[in-house]
């Protein structure tokens, strides 16, 4: 499984995507390369920013509450 710094880079990075792209959206930057990098890449920044901070919890509570 990944580390913890693997699972916190790829938690925040999908964030920023979508931060980036409603950025453009509400300052009305509508370029065609914006829309096509809009609708390849919203869906799986949405999935894998709500995947990857689930799996990071996972792995700390498994840590946690593992006796050593």
């Amino acid at each position: 499984m990944m580390n913890y710094k693997e699972l916190i880079t790829f938690s925040i990075i999908p964030w920023i995507n979508v931060l980036m792209l409603y950025t453009l959206n509400f300052f009305k930057i509508e370029h065609t390369l914006v829309g096509v990098y809009h609708e390849l890449t919203m869906l799986p920044s949405l999935l894998f920013g709500c995947i990857f901070p689930v799996l990071l919890a996972i792995k700390f509570f498994r840590n946690f509450f593992t006796p050593s």
